[in-house]
């Protein structure tokens, strides 16, 4: 027999000894059967089907189970193991009709099964039938008045039912059996402070305080109590206890700092943060999950409440100087509030500590491509590369790096290797055609650069920037130019006020050959650019040309030069004030 097979019928064996009462109960009919094998025959009948639904109960087959005992109650309706078992699954699926039934007949076959008692009285709680259950709690008290856990769960039934009075007393009874116990008397002080029996909570915590004079929670609760009861007044002596007796206590500091916040004494509620954060008894992960809370300060709070976040998370990594976790905070803090190259500083301390939190090597990655460092997000995206292999996001940054730093074709392998690895994260799939889709235009592979923008709008629709660089490669090429008109305007209108969609769709009326409106809408690039980009002061240029004011024309192709377009074709059109395209 395997060991699972032996375990099963220990179980099936120990679950019908639980039967005895039922044996008592048929025992006396058994002169009834025709013969006494008969007899033998029904309880073969009996104890195989008992074992097959209970092997299903204990294999976690609970709906096989279900069947199996409603089927051997139809067939043995005087089974009370058999009803606290099918009892219990009906519990489960919320048959809370058919569960109470059997409960209830179950503690009717037997009576002084306590564990019957105990699920018949769960069911009566959960049914709100709390005069039954209390009934049967009291009995079972009575019955096992050695058994502590009863007491307990009858004062947490009065508690429930708001009976507080008679919580008390059961957990007096509880106390007079275990002796001093902490968490008797916590749960008396709950009780007081409930009632509002303000001074008896306290006196409750004065026993623990009395049994234990080192402990800095017991004056913490009493602080609690009396603000909770609106006695401020009452509070302020346990406070200046505190400050005086636990002074160098985290916890009393953390509680110090919490309730002078609340007093709006933001001197001394940051003075007892910082030194909680420098606390050598405090371990890093502790500081680090009361910091967390007051990160929301960070957006939208006064330069007050930040400075103090930047200086508790300083404070923690100051101090913690071989703790990832606690580098991290700062460096994300740091990240958080703009201070970019010290961030960079510290998530390089915290990358040397830990290189496997790819988080880490994605914030050097972003600051260096904010700082517009491609060499550098080159060289960070190969290393975190070697430990994440088969992160798409890597190959991703370099690709866009390459790509930045005027090296399409070396972009090419880094964003094609990102599109395999990547399956699930449809935007960043979006974003490598795109990039790949200006990558190919760049090399005039047009039919790969035109799929590639096509693969990402099937997938962002909406994405502006894809919109509006497809419209503008297209219209260069003077080909679709209609959808390119389409594309442009949809990215006009997702992004009204963007200079380069503004000269988009002007360039794309220009190429279709209306140039009062294509003037118009370069005319509004140029004023949101602020008459520096040589680009749509060269457009603007060529629109005078074609509506015939050539002395504008080269006027805006000069300015266009003065802002730094050094294009051959620029040079010709100045030099012959002649349009050339």
């Amino acid at each position: 027999m395997t060991k699972k097979g032996l375990i099963l019928l220990m179980l099936f064996v120990g679950g019908f000894t639980a039967c005895n009462s039922y044996k008592k109960l048929e025992k006396k009919n058994a002169d009834a059967l025709p013969k006494a094998s008969a007899s033998k025959q029904s309880q073969s009948q009996e104890s195989k089907l008992f074992f097959d639904a209970e092997k299903a109960r204990l294999l976690g087959d609970t709906k096989l189970a279900y069947s199996l005992y409603t089927a051997f109650v139809e067939s043995f309706p005087s089974n009370a193991t058999a009803r606290y078992n099918l009892a219990r699954l009906q519990f489960q699926r919320q048959d809370l009709n058919g569960a109470e039934k059997n409960a209830q007949q179950a503690v009717n076959l037997q009576p002084d099964n306590k564990y019957f008692i105990e699920l018949y009285a769960e069911l009566l709680l959960y049914l709100k039938k709390n005069s039954q259950a209390e009934a049967l709690l009291n009995t079972l008290v009575q019955k096992h008045p050695d058994d502590e856990d009863y007491l307990y769960r009858q004062a947490m039934f009065f508690v429930k039912g708001k009976e507080y009075e008679k919580a008390l007393k059961s957990l007096d009874q509880l106390e007079s059996k275990t002796g001093f116990n902490e968490d008797i008397i916590l749960k008396k002080k709950s009780i007081y402070a409930i009632q509002g029996k303000t001074d008896l909570a306290i006196q409750e915590l004065k026993r623990l305080q009395e049994s234990n004079p080192q402990s800095v929670e017991y004056p913490m609760m009493m602080i609690e109590v009396y603000e909770s009861a609106g006695q401020k007044e009452k509070s302020t002596k346990i406070i200046e206890d505190l400050e005086l007796n636990y002074g160098n206590d985290p916890k009393a500091q953390y509680t110090l700092s919490q309730y002078y916040l609340n007093q709006k004494n933001y001197i001394k509620s940051d003075l007892y943060m910082q030194k909680v954060m420098k606390n050598k008894n405090l371990d890093p992960e502790t500081k680090i999950s009361l910091i967390i809370p007051r990160l929301k300060v960070l957006e939208g709070g006064t330069q007050e409440d930040k400075d103090l976040v930047l200086e508790m998370s300083k404070a923690i990594a100051e101090e913690s100087a071989d703790n990832k976790d606690a580098v991290s905070l700062y460096a994300e803090v740091l990240l958080f509030l703009k201070r970019n190259d010290e961030a960079l500083f510290e998530f390089k301390k915290a990358l040397k500590l830990d290189q496997s939190k790819f988080q880490t090597w994605n914030q050097i990655i972003s600051i260096y491509l904010d700082k517009q460092q491609m060499d550098s997000v080159v060289s960070y995206a190969d290393k975190s590369i070697v430990v994440f292999p088969n992160n798409a996001l890597p190959y991703f940054y370099k690709g866009i790096a390459l790509v930045q730093a005027k090296k399409p074709e070396l972009a090419i392998q880094p964003l094609n290797h990102a599109l395999d690895l990547e399956s699930e994260n449809q935007t960043l799939i979006a974003q490598l055609y795109a990039t790949l889709g200006d990558v190919y235009n760049t090399q005039q592979n047009f039919s790969y650069s035109d799929s590639c923008f096509e693969k990402a709008l099937k997938i962002q629709p909406d994405d502006a920037s894809t919109l509006n660089n497809y419209a503008y490669y297209l219209s260069v090429r003077k080909v679709k130019l209609s959808e390119a008109e389409r594309m442009s305007k949809k990215s006009l209108e997702l992004m009204p006020n963007s200079k380069s969609f503004l000269d988009t769709y002007g360039w794309i009326l220009y190429q279709q050959g209306n140039y009062k409106e294509a003037k118009i809408y370069i005319e509004k690039a140029i004023d949101a650019a602020g008459d520096d980009d040589g680009t749509l002061l060269e457009h603007l240029g060529d629109v005078y040309y074609k509506i015939n004011e050539i002395e504008k024309a080269i006027e805006y192709w000069k300015k266009a030069k003065s802002k730094g377009e050094d294009n051959p074709i620029l040079f010709k059109k100045i030099s012959e004030g002649k349009l050339y395209e």
